[in-house]
């Protein structure tokens, strides 16, 4: 078989196993997240008409305490009068504040008043006897609460409170009674307040859990149920039967997103095809041939690989090819690492990582080469009393000392700074293109920075400082630059480093040369008469 059939054959399976795949997740993840959705919405719609019954219940609670905890009615409840009734008891009240039961009970359990409105009537007589005035509600109620309760009219929604003065210091007298019936009224309240089409009605069942039923595709009925009081295989429903409006068309859009994405697919496929068989079938027939050729041959100065037309298998395809890579480019790969490897180790310094005297010397020939006419600070950069520190400690933690300056260093230096360890605890730093007043700048900063750094591990934190000799040269495009001027450069920073040890280390003792005078530019043979000390830093703290 071909290269061309199998990716021919390939593309028909996955698009075979894309249009699957479609199916299994619409019929999995899709279909169910609509219908999650949709149920959580619902169930967020019976929390809100649970919670609309609880704000009124809670309404009612605040008009009880304004009445229960007032001076009249604690007055009334010791020595009832007629006037307390003709005044508050009355339907207006009721009416006003959205009642259907006023009851007051006095602390003996007796009744002492009690107004209902025209709703309410039935409410009287025994179901006051019973419940009310012989506090059997529930223990909810007979310290003060709020709940929902089974009347001989319907559901009711009770609330209490001990009847006290208005600094409720005294003893209780009685119990004051609030309650209002889940008639239609209560129904429209809630359906006009939560814009819901809110059913409440009694089933003969006990409260159980939220309940979502799709009744169609177009409408669904939730449902939850709320406790009473006084029966436990009583309870008042919640329902919710509302229409699904948004749920054929999200289906809709589901297929037809799915259908053009495979549609989509599809045309991406055919594309795919055409373009692999150019970019890669016509390619690797060539390479075949052109593979076998190389492996007979294998002469470097051959062009190889070029576009031709052939036939090709992928598994003789791999053999040609492995013959190439095993006679030639693994081979010139090891070399090359190789090679890469010697190199590079023969530039650096293996214990910290920076570039070795050879790296610097290497470095400064390119400066030469390029003919680079700038500014540049040399500077030697020597650890004060470093043979204390391997003496002391051993030189595991002295080479762990170096590694951590030669970190110091790197963080203080700009990019492309060269930065060498010269040997032992001695480094060389090059910075090109500086100006004078940041040369001197990154001097102190590695002074400072040195003095201040903590060596060593944890157990062994050591105070190191540092001496630094330098020389800041100014450009000069009339003076020869060769060699034999880069090590007088790197003697006379030398020479700096070596004044700065006998001043007491920690310090820096820096030179500026090759500067412009009156008469032109100073040539290289009188450097050593154009140098100009410029910095001395004199913090004499001591290191290790």
């Amino acid at each position: 078989m071909t290269i061309r059939i199998k990716l021919i054959l390939g593309l028909c399976l996955l698009l075979a196993l894309l249009g699957v795949g479609i199916l299994t997740i619409f019929q999995t993840r899709i279909l169910p997240d609509i219908h999650n959705i949709t149920r959580d919405h619902r169930l967020v719609d019976l929390s809100r008409v649970e919670q609309g019954v609880d704000q009124e219940l809670k309404r009612i609670e605040l008009a009880l305490h304004d009445w229960g905890w007032w001076d009249d009615t604690y007055r009334y409840a010791a020595e009832p009068n007629r006037e307390y009734e003709q005044t508050n008891l009355t339907q207006d009240w009721l009416q006003h504040i959205k009642l259907d039961l006023i009851v007051i009970v006095g602390s003996d359990g007796q009744l002492l008043a009690s107004q209902f409105s025209e709703a309410g009537q039935a409410l009287a007589g025994r179901f006051i006897a019973d419940n009310l005035a012989a506090q059997a509600v529930s223990p909810l109620l007979k310290e003060g609460g709020t709940g929902l309760m089974l009347s001989p009219v319907g559901p009711l929604l009770i609330t209490s409170c001990q009847i006290l003065p208005t600094n409720r210091a005294g003893p209780s007298r009685g119990h004051l009674y609030f309650g209002r019936l889940v008639s239609h009224v209560l129904v429209s309240e809630l359906a006009a307040k939560l814009r819901l089409p809110v059913q409440l009605g009694l089933v003969a069942e006990a409260p159980s859990a939220p309940l979502v039923r799709e009744l169609s595709d177009q409408a669904t009925l939730s449902e939850m149920t709320l406790p009473l009081l006084n029966t436990g295989t009583q309870a008042l429903r919640i329902s919710l039967e509302q229409e699904r409006p948004f749920y054929q068309r999200t289906l809709a859009s589901a297929r037809y997103s799915l259908t053009l994405i495979f549609c989509v697919a599809v045309v991406a496929g055919l594309a795919a095809y055409l373009y692999l068989e150019r970019a890669l079938v016509r390619p690797i027939l060539a390479l075949k041939l052109e593979s076998e050729h190389f492996g007979r041959i294998h002469r470097p100065d051959d062009q190889y690989f070029e576009h031709l037309a052939g036939r090709d298998e992928v598994g003789q395809l791999a053999h040609a090819f492995a013959q190439m890579a095993q006679r030639a480019v693994d081979q010139r790969s090891l070399l090359e690492r190789e090679r890469v490897k010697f190199e590079q180790d023969s530039l650096t310094d293996p214990l910290t990582g920076l570039g070795n005297r050879r790296y610097l010397d290497q470095s400064l020939a390119t400066d030469r080469a390029l003919n680079r006419d700038v500014n540049r600070l040399i500077a030697m950069i020597d650890l004060d009393h470093f043979k204390r520190v391997n003496d002391r400690y051993g030189h595991d933690v002295g080479d762990l000392v170096l590694r951590q300056m030669a970190d110091l260093l790197r963080h203080c230096c700009r990019q492309g700074d060269t930065l060498v360890r010269s040997g032992g605890e001695e480094f060389i730093l090059v910075c090109r293109g500086i100006d004078e007043d940041s040369a001197y700048g990154i001097v102190e900063r590695i002074r400072r920075e040195t003095f201040v750094h903590r060596f060593g591990n944890g157990d062994q934190a050591l105070r190191m400082s540092c001496s630094l000799g330098f020389l800041f040269c100014l450009k000069s495009t009339d003076c020869s630059i060769d060699e034999e001027c880069d090590k007088k450069l790197i003697k006379i920073a030398d020479q700096a480093l070596y004044q700065a040890k006998s001043r007491g280390r920690n310090t820096c003792v820096g030179y500026r040369g090759l500067g412009e005078s009156d008469s032109g530019v100073c040539p290289l043979s009188n450097i050593d008469g154009a140098l100009t000390e410029v910095s001395g830093c004199c913090d004499r703290s001591k290191g290790v």
